[in-house]
């Protein structure tokens, strides 16, 4: 598992990159960082989560 701090860098670094994306028009990167976003996210979100939480998830 992943540390949270550097779960919460690779979120901060992949929405930065989304905005530039966004910002040159180019719309297949903005996708990918956007995708790599919510993937950290999650990530971030089931390390936060209670094992109850966890079982509701995967049930």
């Amino acid at each position: 598992m992943k540390d949270l701090r550097e779960c919460r860098y690779q979120m901060r670094y992949w929405l930065e990159a989304s905005k530039d994306a966004k910002m040159r028009g180019d719309e297949t990167n903005e996708q990918h960082a956007i995708q790599m976003f919510r993937q950290r996210r999650d990530e971030l979100l089931a390390t936060w989560s209670s094992p109850a939480e966890r079982g509701a998830q995967c049930g």
